[in-house]
């Protein structure tokens, strides 16, 4: 049995920190290229799909209206118009409301036009359909390049593992290159699979979000772009504290199963020579440390997500109450308010999910970091 941080060494030294995730980053990328024609197919999947959630909250705040101007159009007398009846409520002192009645679409005595509201629901359905299948062929997609990208990665392992000489066996602990192999790739399966595709929907959601608000109240959309530079500040203030944390979970991971492996291999030996207290102390030892970079990684991670939460409220808050302002001066309809409030709810929502993401991301970044540090191995 080597001596190299197993029952008969000492334990391994500290754990190094993700040294360039820049460069780990593009080589992985780089694995992507074949399949660049897939995933250019998947962002247009992704736009699509995308397209239709964001035009969602347009046509109810279209229902809105109608239900809304049906239900005060009821109110009104038959036989005026819509000028004569904001005439009388301003003569007899209602200004406000006079105000609120000019920005909506009033047939006085008349009530809420049930055909109308009916074909606008049809198109909502439909339109939350489409996009929820597009989103459906996006995962599709995703998961076959991702499955293909990792095979061609497990390839070039396995070439690896057969060209290597048996010095870096000797120096190496087995149990670590195990991990490498299965618990990294596995990691990093699941880091493109489920992170790109997340990211590359959270952007393009971003971005549709915020041409529809502004479409309809340019004050109300750059009220709610206070939460960008807050999100983008505790993600990347948050990433660089626990980037080395995840780097150090699966280094410690890869020792403790080193430890484990050699143990086992070793069983008669450690008996032979008395070594179990010894070895029980290391593992002990080695899975503190494992816990420890995993509690701490997951911790400052996972405190983003309830961070931007509590903003993406406040910002609600604010919304919700110069938007009934907006409405009570007719300057807005309701319609527009309302669909401009589910617009806000989903501006912050992929901001949210970007910023838990980044625990994913960090992860795989590690794990992928101890792939290709096994692929450039001599």
């Amino acid at each position: 049995m080597s001596m190299r941080g197993g029952p008969f060494g000492g334990v391994a030294g500290p754990v190094r920190q993700t040294r360039d995730v820049r460069t780990t980053l593009r080589r992985l990328g780089g694995r992507l290229v074949p399949e660049r024609l897939r995933l250019i197919a998947a962002l247009v999947l992704g736009a699509t799909s995308v397209g239709f959630m964001v035009a969602g909250p347009q046509i109810l705040g279209s229902a809105t209206n109608v239900l809304f101007d049906g239900i005060v159009s009821k109110r009104l007398p038959l036989g005026t118009t819509k000028a004569e009846a904001i005439a009388q409520l301003r003569h007899s002192g209602h200004a406000q409301l006079a105000d609120m009645l000019q920005s909506m679409s009033l047939t006085p005595g008349v009530g809420v036009n049930l055909s109308r509201m009916g074909m606008i629901l049809a198109v909502a359905v439909l339109v939350y359909v489409n996009g929820s299948l597009f989103n459906f062929l996006l995962g599709y997609t995703m998961a076959g390049v991702t499955q293909r990208t990792v095979r061609r990665l497990r390839g070039e392992v396995e070439d690896k593992l057969s060209r290597l000489p048996l010095a870096y066996f000797d120096s190496h602990s087995h149990g670590d290159v195990l991990s490498r192999v299965t618990n990294d790739i596995d990691n990093l399966t699941t880091t493109v699979q489920q992170g790109l595709s997340q990211l590359m929907t959270s952007l393009l959601t971003v971005l549709g979000v915020l041409g529809m608000m502004f479409w309809i109240s340019p004050l109300l959309a750059a009220i709610s772009l206070v939460v960008i530079p807050l999100a983008l500040g505790t993600s990347a203030l948050v990433a660089r504290r626990s980037q080395r944390h995840f780097a150090a979970q699966w280094r410690s991971t890869g020792q403790l199963n080193g430890l484990v492996e050699e143990t086992h291999t070793g069983h008669e030996l450690v008996q032979i020579y008395g070594r179990v207290p010894a070895v029980v102390a290391e593992f002990e030892s080695q899975n503190h440390a494992l816990y420890l970079s995993s509690f701490r990684a997951q911790f400052l991670s996972g405190i983003i997500q309830p961070i931007l939460q509590i903003v993406g409220n406040l910002n609600y808050v604010a919304i919700a109450v110069l938007g009934g302002y907006r409405v009570a001066s007719g300057l807005l309809s309701l319609g527009a308010v309302t669909a401009f409030i589910q617009y806000s709810r989903q501006f912050t929502m992929p901001l949210t999910q970007i910023a838990s993401q980044m625990n994913l991301l960090q992860s795989g970044v590690a794990s992928a970091e101890r792939v290709f540090e096994f692929l450039d191995a001599d």
